[in-house]
């Protein structure tokens, strides 16, 4: 069952979400504290409730197409992007539970940490080239 399509005022604004997760993810490949995949799927998200034509190009997108096919296909990751997405997940959640106000968020956050760590870790691995 496909998502269903979004008119008016929101349509853009998901539209503009969906375009400025593309830009963070983008980052993100180049940047090793920032996730690719979470924004990715963002985008998808976004895409696919407001605009067909950019979830196709997202998805056949050279740079970010195969990380975000891996993904959903459940291929897996790299070790280079396993280790990546553990190193920027705990350096964001270490300064987000450092500067949460109130005990039951920290432990919330620290919880939501390793269940997203555990369940990287036990993704397929895919040997460089695979991706």
């Amino acid at each position: 069952m496909s998502p269903t399509p979004v008119h008016g005022p929101l349509k853009y604004l998901l539209m503009a979400v969906g375009c400025l997760a593309v830009a963070a993810a983008t980052l993100g490949v180049f940047l090793p504290l920032i996730p690719t995949v979470p924004f990715l799927l963002l985008a998808t998200f976004c895409f696919s409730r407001s605009s067909a034509r950019m979830q196709v190009w997202l998805f056949n997108n050279r740079l970010l197409g195969p990380y975000l096919r891996n993904y959903l296909e459940r291929k897996g990751l790299t070790r280079k992007q396993l280790i990546s997405s553990l190193v920027s997940l705990w350096v964001g959640m270490a300064i987000a539970i450092t500067i949460a106000p109130v005990v039951a968020v920290k432990w919330g956050l620290a919880a939501i940490a390793v269940a997203v760590s555990i369940h990287l870790i036990r993704m397929k691995r895919l040997l460089p080239g695979e991706e």
